[in-house]
């Protein structure tokens, strides 16, 4: 007992001390969760920006497998990537999506494309949401986390 009471009472004495520090784990969570957001929207959030509209139809699904490991074991899934086809000026462009799906859908379909007018071969499709997700939620808790960070930076210097 006298060992469980005496740990209790140098973490209550340490806490303190750790929490005054704690602002260096936030930044550092802060700009890695930036650089993956980053890394993972930074080709979307130029086409939100710069991106032209266009009509476009999906004239074909790819199958793409994709392989997960969890501990000792693996396992393969099966995508199905639609292959869009728009006109950008008086150039016809295929290209293949990101976000497929489990089964093939319908070809044919008519979709909106959101393309680069420099590189027309860079585009998706246009999905309000989708557009957004999954990078700009992982970027701005980054940037909320640096701002905490930055908030008790300033604490710990006012003390």
């Amino acid at each position: 007992m006298a060992f469980r009471e005496e740990l209790v009472a140098r973490l209550t004495r340490a806490a303190p001390n750790f929490l005054r520090y704690i602002f260096i784990f936030q930044a550092f969570a802060g700009l890695l969760l930036i650089g993956l957001g980053y890394f993972m929207g930074a080709s979307h959030f130029h086409l939100v920006r710069v991106g032209i509209r266009a009509p476009g139809k999906i004239v074909g699904y790819k199958q793409q497998y994709f392989t997960s490991s969890s501990g000792s074991t693996s396992s393969t899934t099966t995508g199905y990537m639609p292959i869009v086809e728009f006109q950008a000026g008086d150039r016809v462009v295929q290209f293949q999506d990101w976000l497929g799906a489990k089964i093939a859908g319908t070809a044919n379909v008519s979709v909106t494309v959101l393309y680069d007018p420099v590189n027309p071969s860079v585009a998706t499709i246009d999905r309000p949401v989708w557009n957004w997700i999954p990078w700009a939620p992982t970027f701005a808790v980054g940037v909320f986390l640096i701002l905490v960070a930055v908030r008790g930076a300033f604490r710990l210097l006012s003390v």
